[in-house]
């Protein structure tokens, strides 16, 4: 329901000329936003199809008029008032009404406008009332947020730190949070992955391309690749992303997918050979429950392979949202760890530390001033009385059950 809603909002408040660009990606429909949201709920060819086009066509519009794309967390965007509504309704009386003290009105256009127009509001609406979002209302969102790219984020450290141990691997592997589906298409090619997300839109885009690699259509895959590089960044800079010809060499074998959260895992005791869990953590509301639900799916002398972002990371995320003034905290981010708190939460359900390896780093320099930017002097002052030489911003991580 969501996505209808979306688009029938968004189709109805961008320009002329940009709605013009989708009505040429979907010619002779009658039903625009139906249409939509029945491209993103399929997993066939055709819709697969596309959705590469769609990237292709709204990635030339983020740079062309980004005001009008779709993006989330961006104040004077098109789709910023969705956004704000959609939060009125599911937030609880009690913060609805402190938003109206905040805020100085009971109007919701009076409200977006002020959200709109007021940094210093609008970090006070993410610390107060993003930052205690439901799980379910974080999952609607994500439903959105997967629109806008094919990249789960996890795919560098996945080929960097992941990808070399996967290819020694047989039998059962679970892809926790798979996203888009990139690692579970890799790793297919080595053992049966079971794919778990809660974000359908997602996990649609990873059964389309599962379905297509089975029926042995390989030419879409490369194109997948283009555009995951192109929204890391160019990602060949840090590591050498190998050919689709490479990563699918092999022939695929049994993939199977299923809508859920990973804090309840559909699976028997002692089914997999490993996990892999990567950019996920940070994004649940208990990191406990889902590690403990690792320990009863894995197989003793099995592996989970996570990455989770530090203190560091976090920080670095928090200052840019406090000038920016962004609605939702660290996009979604409920959690950061360091290398023993996360040692420690695996100890505690069976689990023995193999490697932790920090990665992502940026120098002292470059951090503070990063951080001399923050609206929070004192974040800037606490940073620098310990400096050091680097900052890593995200961990990777091997634990083996006992």
């Amino acid at each position: 329901m969501i996505l209808r809603e979306f688009f029938d909002y968004y189709f109805n408040s961008v320009e002329p000329d940009v709605l013009s660009i989708y009505q040429q990606l979907m010619p002779g429909v009658s039903d625009l936003s139906s249409s939509y949201e029945s491209m993103f709920s399929r997993n066939d060819d055709e819709a697969i199809a596309f959705l590469l086009k769609f990237h292709q066509a709204t990635s030339e519009l983020r740079n062309s008029k980004p005001h009008q794309a779709i993006l989330f967390n961006v104040h004077n965007n098109v789709c910023f008032p969705f956004f704000v509504e959609y939060l009125w309704k599911v937030m609880s009386p009690s913060d609805r009404e402190k938003l109206v003290q905040q805020a100085g009105t009971d109007s919701l256009e009076d409200i977006t406008a002020r959200l709109n127009d007021d940094v210093e509001l609008r970090n006070w609406f993410r610390r107060e009332i993003g930052s205690v979002l439901s799980q379910q209302d974080l999952f609607t969102l994500n439903e959105i947020i997967a629109l806008q790219n094919f990249s789960s984020g996890g795919e560098y450290s996945f080929l960097k730190y992941v990808y070399p141990d996967i290819q020694k691997l047989e039998g059962k592997v679970l892809d926790a949070g798979c996203g888009a589906g990139f690692a579970t298409l890799v790793m297919s090619q080595y053992a049966s992955v079971f794919s778990i997300d809660a974000c359908k839109a997602r996990l649609e885009r990873a059964m389309a391309l599962s379905n297509m690699m089975k029926n042995g259509e390989k030419t879409i895959f490369p194109k997948v690749i283009d555009l995951i590089e192109e929204e890391l960044g160019g990602i060949q800079v840090e590591c050498e992303f190998p050919s689709a010809d490479d990563l699918l060499s092999g022939t695929c074998k049994e993939v199977t997918f299923v809508e859920g959260s990973i804090d309840a895992l559909p699976y028997p005791d002692n089914y997999f050979d490993a996990i892999n869990c990567l950019d996920v953590l940070e994004h649940t509301y208990s990191p406990e429950a889902i590690v403990e639900q690792f320990a009863r799916v894995l197989k003793p002398g099995g592996r989970v392979f996570i990455t989770a972002p530090t203190r560091y990371g976090e920080v670095e995320q928090h200052i840019h949202e406090s000038i920016e003034g962004t609605l939702f905290p660290a996009m979604l981010h409920m959690h950061h760890f360091d290398p023993q708190s996360l040692a420690d939460m695996f100890k505690r359900h069976g689990f023995t530390t193999v490697e932790i390896t920090p990665f992502d780093f940026m120098s002292w320099e470059e951090f503070m001033e990063i951080a001399d930017r923050s609206p929070a002097r004192e974040l800037a002052e606490e940073l620098r009385a310990h400096p050091f030489d680097q900052v890593a911003l995200q961990l990777f991580a091997v634990f083996e059950k006992v």
